[in-house]
């Protein structure tokens, strides 16, 4: 059986990330205004000093894989990371990884209700979904679908009336399944622990 390579690590604080899969099947990561480069094991750190750059990944019907190692995001107008399609998001590092993310935006935020975000890993992560957006699902009036947790110590908080998991205020969260790990979900006001956030079906 062939060794995975190792990962190839990218600071985010050298510039905004996007991680996607090509025409060609593949994944590429390209950050700020570089050429895109072919990473298919990418490991992505700030080396636990926050940072206001940001993750974007999209999966296609290949899945994307992304690690996150000791990665301190705190955005005051984005998601901190925003995913779509199929997405396995690698939870590692011996620091706890934040992500805080603006208002309207979840802390990891489902940017459509294509493909499953997959959570793995068995390092920490605690996420916090701006005002109105959920720990680790939809945005603002964005409903939340195809998030499974294998795994990681995870902590999703929710913004005022965003879900902790799931949907964002006025809308809803379905086909949410946890595994295995240690997952604490907590709604900001009027919204579900693991469901709708205000006013969601």
């Amino acid at each position: 059986m062939m060794e995975e390579e190792p990962a190839y690590q990218m600071n985010l604080k050298d510039g905004s990330i996007r991680v996607y899969i090509g025409d060609d099947g593949k994944q590429y990561a390209q950050q700020g205004e570089n050429a895109p480069q072919q990473r298919g094991n990418l490991s992505i750190t700030t080396n636990g000093s926050p940072t206001e750059n940001t993750i974007t990944i999209e999966g296609g019907t290949t899945g994307a894989k992304v690690t996150l190692s000791n990665v301190n995001i705190e955005t005051t107008s984005n998601a901190a990371v925003s995913v779509s399609g199929n997405v396995e998001l690698i939870i590692a590092g011996t620091n706890t990884n934040t992500l805080r993310s603006g208002p309207k935006h979840a802390g990891v935020e489902k940017a459509d209700d294509n493909g499953t975000l997959t959570i793995s890993g068995f390092g920490t992560l605690n996420a916090y979904g701006g005002e109105s957006g959920a720990g680790i699902g939809g945005a603002w009036h964005k409903n939340a679908s195809n998030i499974v947790i294998e795994g990681g110590t995870i902590e999703a908080h929710g913004g005022n009336w965003g879900a902790g998991i799931g949907g964002g205020h006025g809308a809803a969260g379905q086909n949410i399944t946890i595994r295995d790990g240690n997952v604490t979900a907590k709604p900001g006001g009027e919204a579900a622990g693991i469901g709708g956030g205000y006013l969601g079906d």
